[in-house]
This record gives C-alpha cells, sequence and structure tokens, in this order.
C-alpha cells in the first residue's frame, strides 16, 4: 500500500488502518544488508521502523521480530526512519500478537525511542 506512512490525507483525515504504538527489537533484511531496527508502530498495512542507515524507498525488505517473517516494502524514508507497507495485510491474530509483545516494554517502563 503505498499510502502508509507519512500523512497523505491532511491533518484533520483519517488513517486506513489504526496504529498502536509498539516497542519491538527486530531486522529488515535486504538482499545487500541486514540493518537492526526498533518497530515503533504497527497496523495490519504496515509499520514504522527506527535505526540506521535504513533501505531507500521501494526496496523490498523481510522484516523479522522474534519467530515472526514478514514480507515488506520501504513506503517512506526519513531521518533514521522509515515506514513499510506489508506484502498482505497481517490478519487479526498476528496483528494482535505483535502489538501484545510490543505492550511488554511499556510495562517494563522502557520508554518508545
Amino acid at each position: 500500500m503505498p499510502s502508509f506512512g507519512r500523512r497523505v490525507d491532511g491533518p484533520a483525515g483519517r488513517r486506513r488502518a489504526q496504529r498502536e504504538e509498539v516497542v519491538l527489537a527486530g531486522s529488515a533484511l535486504t538482499l545487500g544488508a541486514s540493518r537492526s531496527v526498533v518497530v515503533t508502530d504497527v497496523s495490519p498495512s504496515g509499520a514504522k521502523l527506527l535505526g540506521r542507515r535504513l533501505p531507500q524507498a521501494g526496496t523490498d525488505v523481510l522484516l523479522t521480530v522474534g519467530n515472526v517473517e514478514l514480507f515488506a516494502k520501504i513506503a517512506w524514508l526519513g531521518h533514521d526512519e522509515c515506514g513499510i507497507s506489508f506484502e498482505s495485510p497481517l490478519g487479526p491474530q498476528l496483528t494482535d500478537h505483535l502489538k501484545r509483545e510490543g505492550r511488554w516494554a511499556k510495562v517494563m517502563g522502557i520508554p518508545a525511542p
């Protein structure tokens, strides 16, 4: 979904999918590199990642978080952050799993980046 990430509907608009803030350690793998990332929000259609030297917009990535592997594409790239669009929307069980795992960091008092 090319519309995931930066707001294209203006400040008064609504996102297509509800996103929830999380803190999840992961890796973004491309054909040429692997980058450590922090997933800072997630929805069924995509996620926001923080990391160094992230791939350019349009790059295919394999996001790994624990034992979960998701194919995605970099939708937009900013300074040390990017938005990804999942190849296929996540089902409710997987979305809920990631959100639950990401909440543990909040319970443990780990601040979001």
